[in-house]
């Protein structure tokens, strides 16, 4: 289950490669932390792991916290992450980008709310459609919006 030292070696190269400014090796090759410094104000990291079945499991936990699951081996995480700097360093050029940060956090604040709301709170059925409701109408007006925007260049 081990990262080997080899793997572990292309992992920290591959990701200095592509500009990480600092990766942390922790609990022998099982858990990797990797920082992206891309601006003064801007730091992207990502924290994966080997799991039992020896995939990586990576998250990205800066500027927002998202989850991206499992991947088959270290080639592919760093390929994700080349890729996933590559559309922040795009994103930040636009003027929207604090707005675009602030609106990812305040949906992380709603999915914790969310969650405190069904594990502490005897949520009525009324409330439950109301609630459904509500994030049924901002999907949908994502969509739309995803729809008549232009994609960048990449």
């Amino acid at each position: 289950m081990l990262t080997s030292s080899f793997s572990g070696d292309i992992i920290n190269v591959s990701l200095r490669q592509i500009g990480a400014t600092s990766i942390k090796e922790v609990r022998n090759g099982i858990l990797y932390i990797a920082k992206f410094d891309l601006a003064d104000d801007l730091c992207v990291t990502y924290v994966f792991n080997v799991t039992k079945r020896d995939k990586y499991y990576l998250q990205r936990v800066a500027p927002y916290p998202i989850s991206y699951g499992d991947f088959e081996g270290a080639s592919e995480v760093v390929e994700f992450i080349r890729r996933d700097i590559r559309k922040f360093r795009n994103a930040m050029q636009s003027h929207n980008f604090p707005k675009f940060l602030e609106t990812a956090n305040d949906m992380g604040r709603l999915s914790h709310a969310v969650e405190l709301l069904f594990l502490e709170r005897n949520v009525s059925a009324e409330d439950m459609d109301a609630l459904r409701r509500s994030l049924a109408d901002s999907v949908e007006t994502i969509r739309a919006i995803r729809e008549r925007s232009p994609k960048v260049e990449q």
